[in-house]
């Protein structure tokens, strides 16, 4: 996936946080804004970047970025899916070759085609597709899939893909996860997904290339100041609370929860080591006294 040193871990990496969206439609493909007023309300509320990420075509929207404000070329790509008869979805981030899908390609080629653009392959909403870890084991050169996709909480509640994230990760390894709108601007959807960048260099390759080695964490709105993972100990810092979570493989981990009316803004946890408890990763999840989640990139345990 990567060979930087702090893959998954933004904080041990210089920079600022900017805060994303990587999932939205317009009236290029279902959507119900125009690319200009998708742009503008992400940048109207509280967003340094987005990604236009229409079906099957790849939308120009550099016109709407600015010094302040990113805009990231993608598209969502579709094809046969080999494991349920219907289609993947695949969200492409950072091609500038092409501007049209082939629904003809297959999920790995999609995903071949899109990195050798320089791009980032994300697998798209797993839960809602019916997507399983055993399906997933027969791609590569993915960068992580979406743990959390609103809409698809919206009308389905299938949004929550932490299931099969953690299934991924007990079973073939680390992969990011990424939280989304994908907002096609019709369920109140927008603005309650994204991800937190790390980086010092805020263009769209660097963005990019933070993302692809995992210097983000993902969030509904709880904020992670702080993620420590030692031999024996992992340690969190966080926006005020209800529950902090240390996931790990299998019967692993555990979660704290606030004591009355204290909220949590830190936590710490022993880690259990095997053979009783086999930790193959680590990652954090905060909860919220509204139930919004923040998720921590996974860690090699």
């Amino acid at each position: 996936m990567t060979t930087d040193e702090h893959a998954g871990d933004p904080f041990a990496v210089e920079g600022r946080w900017y805060r994303g969206n990587l999932h939205t439609h317009s009236t290029n493909s279902d959507g119900r804004k125009s690319p200009e007023d998708a742009v503008n309300w992400y940048r109207d509320n509280g967003y340094d970047f987005m990604a236009l990420t229409d079906h099957s075509v790849l939308s120009d929207t550099s016109a709407l970025a600015t010094d302040e404000f990113i805009t990231i070329p993608g598209m969502e790509m579709h094809g046969p899916d080999p494991w349920l008869g219907t289609r993947y979805h695949i969200v492409g981030l950072g091609m500038h070759s092409f501007d049209r899908g082939d629904e003809t390609l297959g999920p790995q080629e999609a995903i071949d085609r899109v990195n050798a653009d320089g791009g980032l392959a994300i697998l798209g909403h797993p839960y809602w597709l019916g997507q399983t870890a055993a399906d997933m084991s027969e791609l590569e050169g993915f960068v992580g899939m979406e743990v959390f996709n609103s809409i698809c909480d919206r009308n389905r509640a299938k949004g929550f893909s932490s299931v099969h994230w953690d299934d991924y990760g007990d079973t073939l390894g680390i992969t990011w996860g990424f939280a989304t709108d994908d907002t096609h601007w019709m369920l109140n959807e927008e603005g309650r997904g994204w991800v937190m960048v790390r980086t010092t260099d805020f263009s769209q390759r660097g963005l990019i290339e933070a993302m692809r080695a995992g210097h983000f964490y993902s969030s509904m709105g709880p904020e992670l100041h702080d993620v420590q993972i030692s031999a024996t100990h992992v340690q969190v810092r966080c926006s005020p609370a209800r529950r902090v979570t240390m996931m790990t493989a299998r019967a692993g981990g555990m979660s704290l929860d606030a004591d009355g009316g204290d909220l949590l803004t830190e936590a710490t946890f022993e880690r259990r080591q095997s053979p009783a408890y086999p930790e193959r990763y680590i990652r954090v999840e905060v909860e919220d006294t509204e139930g919004r989640i923040a998720w921590s990139n996974p860690r090699p345990a």
